[in-house]
């Protein structure tokens, strides 16, 4: 006999990921929203009540590459928040 398997909760839990970004259109926007996740999501974060990013001009960036960028915001702006 099996025991069941209990999932595992997600490593990471976004409650509301605001995007405001620029001249994409919104399938691209919500493709970037998801893609901010994944990179999320493997990446160690402490939680925190709300934090705020802004990420310079990625002109010329893919989706991928601006997630990454995304993502880094938001794991420098959770260090620094701890910092304090």
């Amino acid at each position: 006999m099996t025991t069941p398997h209990t999932p595992t909760p997600p490593a990471v839990t976004i409650g509301r990921l605001s995007l405001h970004s620029g001249p994409l259109s919104e399938a691209e926007a919500r493709r970037l929203a998801e893609l901010v996740a994944v990179v999320l999501g493997r990446i160690p974060l402490r939680s925190a009540d709300r934090i705020g990013v802004t990420v310079p001009d990625q002109t010329g960036q893919t989706l991928e590459q601006i997630a990454d960028a995304v993502a880094r915001g938001i794991q420098d702006a959770l260090r620094l928040d701890g910092a304090s």
